[in-house]
């Protein structure tokens, strides 16, 4: 029996850093074997070469294999339903779907479509989710597959210098598009205590005076060890109704980048991971700004100091893949032994 895992290419941003890590984890520690997936315009593809096409993609799959898909494709519903039917030729072949992403939830122009992403899902054997919230939510709307994995956190492989500890500082970084609607709050900072540093290049729009701009960053080693050595804490967040909804069933990507980064972080108390953050004591869980700032103005250095040793530990966690390697053995252990 060989494990397979897709891989997509000729795709840009996070999406293709998650499926990228994911897959080059699972071919170190599972001996898995790597099943590349090009993003194109699948609409330009006949019939005949679509499957042309997918058969390549799944030449390497035998019978009674397992095979790890990584969703989305960002191929289309189509393309996925397409492979489904290639892949069931083989007798007896596994399928994990591995669900990055809700392509439905994440736009509101695509609710429609939920309903056949749900049909999708349901071909599967085991499903990896993001968080029970999203769990619960797909089961509700349908989804019958009768075993998934939760996955909890994204892991983050960062190269920090560790020797760098985080300062005590009045300071909220935010690292993420400042001009889009999701965070739009960024363009309306009001408090003068605590400043606000984000990743935006000054003179991209009108600004308060106690807002810092970082720049743009293309290296996330160097954002990491640049938001190391600020200090402060890390801000996931949004104003925006429709994203601040799919935050409570997504698993975040930002998060871990702070946590691996080795700064506290601060999340609304809706969040899938909220309770994590406060029982390990590595960030503020609030239910506004207000009260973050608050918070951080009646902080003592000493209550911050020790909110950096927790952080330290659990970035030793994502920065070493191993959320992804708990994940995957947990599935594959589930579908096979169960």
């Amino acid at each position: 029996m060989q494990i397979h895992i897709t891989k997509i290419y000729n795709i840009g941003g996070t999406a293709a850093q998650s499926q990228h890590m994911v897959a080059e984890i699972a071919k170190s520690v599972l001996n898995c074997n790597e099943l590349g997936i090009y993003h194109y315009s699948v609409e330009s593809d006949s019939s005949e070469m679509l499957r042309a096409r997918q058969d390549g993609i799944l030449a390497a799959v035998k019978w009674y294999d397992v095979v790890i898909f990584q969703f989305p494709s960002w191929n289309g519903v189509h393309f996925d339903r397409a492979l489904m039917e290639r892949v069931n030729v083989n007798r007896g072949v596994k399928k994990v779907f591995f669900i990055h992403d809700v392509v439905p939830l994440m736009f509101e122009n695509n609710r429609y479509l939920l309903g056949k992403y749900i049909e999708l899902y349901n071909q599967a054997d085991l499903i990896i989710l993001p968080s029970q919230n999203m769990a619960d939510f797909l089961y509700k709307e349908g989804l019958n597959v009768h075993q998934y994995v939760v996955q909890r956190m994204w892991d983050c492989p960062l190269s920090v210098n560790t020797s760098v500890i985080p300062r005590f500082n009045k300071l909220i970084q935010f690292a993420g598009q400042t001009d889009g609607f999701k965070f739009s709050f960024v363009q309306r900072w009001k408090y003068e205590s605590v400043r606000l540093a984000v990743t935006a290049s000054e003179g991209d729009w009108e600004h308060g005076e106690n807002i810092e701009f970082l720049g743009w960053f293309q290296d996330q080693n160097l954002l990491a060890n640049t938001m190391r050595r600020n200090g402060g804490f890390g801000l996931l967040w949004t104003e925006h109704e429709y994203w601040k909804e799919y935050m409570t069933l997504n698993a975040c990507s930002k998060l871990s980048l702070y946590l691996a980064s080795g700064i506290p972080v601060i999340v609304h108390n809706s969040i899938p991971e909220a309770d994590t953050i406060f029982q390990k004591n590595i960030g503020l869980v609030v239910d506004s700004l207000d009260e973050a700032v608050e918070k951080i103005e009646k902080m003592t250095k000493d209550q911050y100091d020790q909110m950096v040793q927790n952080v330290a530990s659990f970035g030793r966690l994502l920065r070493g893949g191993f959320f992804t390697r708990k994940v995957l053995t947990d599935a594959l252990f589930q579908l096979l032994y169960n």
